[in-house]
């Protein structure tokens, strides 16, 4: 009966460190900039910020341009969060032994 307790500690300690993991990951930011646009990204996926810093684009004559940076840049910045967010997973699975378990 011991071993069964010692398990369900074990699994609520796991499910504790998910979550708090989790919330890390939903709270951190990543960056993406490129062609006079900025484009930063929290790890739950959500568009913060976008700042266009050569006015330039903003000229009528130049939309698709302006799309087409702001698109690969929103783009680029969610790959950089998501694979932030894989990252602190497999740290994790490895602190906690799991091997491949949660992609490490």
């Amino acid at each position: 009966m011991a071993g069964f307790f010692e398990q369900a500690k074990q699994a609520l300690e796991l499910r504790n460190k998910m979550k708090r993991l989790q919330r890390e990951v939903e709270a951190m930011t990543k960056e993406y900039e490129n062609g006079g646009i900025r484009v930063v990204v929290t790890g739950d996926m959500t568009v913060k910020a976008v700042e266009v810093s050569d006015k330039s684009l903003l000229d009528p004559a130049k939309e698709d341009k302006l799309v087409r940076t702001f698109m690969d840049n929103v783009n680029k910045a969610l790959r950089l969060a998501k694979d932030a967010g894989q990252e602190r997973m497999k740290a994790l699975s490895k602190e906690l032994g799991l091997g491949g378990m949660l992609g490490g």
